[in-house]
């Protein structure tokens, strides 16, 4: 099957496009440099050409604060070239599997959200995804809208820094102390979530799918157990929420429970503790290795 793969140097699309290539599929990856998703002709004319089986969109404006500041940019980006992207697939029969968010929540309901709640975004960022998972639905039937959370993989969120795991790893080896937030969600590896999309990628079952590590926590119990694991001596405080100030309204607790897979039996995310394990062998195997 040939994929072609939106966003594939990014900490996701990394993942996704080995993930394909060793499951035997014809991975096209299409970085912004060559097809901008936001040009709608350049993006027809690439799909008219290549005729993929299938689309995977990890591309995104994930500022979150930068889609506060400039709204008009986050939908245009998440929600109107999702759209589009949509209908190109449409028009030559390919699936579309679309990256969304937990960020779809108010993150007022406690044990969890399925498929099944009502989405009332608290922030832009939210609101364009959300549109984005509207928009594509409506446009091609044969869409997957993949909702995920707090994501962490090797090749790193493209310009937001280090992810989680490796900020406090580092910030470990500089600080005696580490304050860290309650928000409460699902850490979820990379790895799993792109092995995750591709079996779903296999199947018909179009339609909205939570895809997140199994296990609710917050990230006070998770920088917790990074440094357990690596054994550091820093110690880890909780602060209220409102610790650090934000220029947008964060949802309090986003956990995402995939009841839609578990209907399928296609459920094989693991939980959040063995994703970290995972995730920190993989390092630990890199530097063995010299990269």
């Amino acid at each position: 099957m040939k994929v072609l793969v939106f966003g594939p140097s990014g900490q996701l699309g990394t993942d996704v496009v080995r993930v394909l290539r060793e499951q035997g599929e014809e991975v096209v990856p299409v970085p912004r440099s060559q097809a901008d998703l936001t040009d709608r002709a350049a993006i027809g004319a690439l799909l008219e050409a290549e005729r993929p089986a299938a689309v995977v969109n990890c591309a995104a404006y994930h500022d979150v604060a930068g889609c506060e500041a400039d709204p008009e940019l986050a939908f245009a980006v998440n929600a109107t070239a999702v759209e589009q992207l949509a209908h190109e697939c449409a028009a030559i029969g390919a699936k579309l599997v679309t990256v969304s968010t937990d960020y779809v929540f108010d993150g007022t309901k406690e044990g969890g959200y399925t498929e099944e709640d009502v989405p009332n975004p608290l922030n832009q960022y939210g609101e364009s995804k959300l549109a984005g998972e509207r928009l594509a639905l409506a446009a091609h039937p044969a869409t997957f809208v993949v909702r995920t959370q707090s994501l962490f993989g090797v090749a790193g969120p493209s310009g937001k820094g280090l992810n989680f795991v490796d900020l406090m790893i580092k910030l470990s080896g500089e600080r005696d102390e580490l304050r860290v937030d309650q928000f409460r969600m699902a850490p979820t590896g990379t790895a799993a979530l792109a092995e995750n999309m591709h079996a779903l990628l296999l199947t018909d079952a179009f339609g909205v799918y939570h895809v997140s590590c199994q296990g609710e926590t917050t990230w006070y119990q998770f920088a917790q157990a990074i440094l357990e694991r690596i054994g550091s001596k820093a110690r880890v405080t909780p602060v209220p929420n409102d610790y650090y100030p934000t220029t947008f309204t964060r949802p309090e607790s986003t956990y995402l429970i995939n009841a839609r897979l578990q209907a399928l039996g296609l459920d094989r995310m693991p939980s959040w503790e063995q994703a970290l394990e995972d995730y920190l062998a993989s390092k630990s195997a890199a530097v063995g290795a010299g990269r």
